[in-house]
């Protein structure tokens, strides 16, 4: 059965909340939530899917943990 866009996305995007959860060691629940709050999925990971997904996954797990940081500065909040 073929697979869609938006179901790659998913899966790619899935991968990067446990990813960036693994490196740092918080549950992949908590990173959903805290990416979801200000964003991030959708117009970050989906938005940027056909650059991101061509890349290592270290470098996307570190530019996603970045981009997290910068955003949720942005909209105060801290962690």
């Amino acid at each position: 059965m073929p697979v869609t866009e938006e179901e790659l996305k998913t899966i790619f995007a899935s991968s990067c909340i446990e990813s960036a959860a693994r490196a740092i060691g918080c549950p992949a629940s908590e990173m959903y939530l805290r990416m979801k709050r200000i964003n991030l999925i959708e117009n970050y990971i989906w938005e940027f899917y056909d650059v991101l997904h061509t890349q290592s996954r270290v470098y996307v797990t570190e530019d996603i943990l970045k981009t997290l940081d910068i955003w949720e500065k942005k909209a105060g909040i801290n962690h």
